[in-house]
């Protein structure tokens, strides 16, 4: 696993939709802004999170550039 952790949008269509209604959701953020953070840094733990996210979810991995 390269840890470059995908996202499918609905995380940052969920945000948006949120921040509309004034509604905080600071662990949904949190999660979104891990997995922009992992495509800048590669971390074991970027990994670890990628490889559960296939693992549990069948999410991809982003194609490395």
């Amino acid at each position: 696993y390269s840890g470059a952790v995908a996202d499918s949008g609905e995380g940052r269509w969920t945000i948006e939709a949120a921040m509309e209604q004034s509604t905080p959701v600071p662990v949904l953020s949190n999660a979104l802004f891990a997995r922009y953070s992992s495509r800048q840094q590669s971390l074991y733990g970027d990994k670890l999170l990628s490889a559960m996210r296939f693992g549990f979810g069948g999410h991809v991995e982003m194609p490395k550039k």
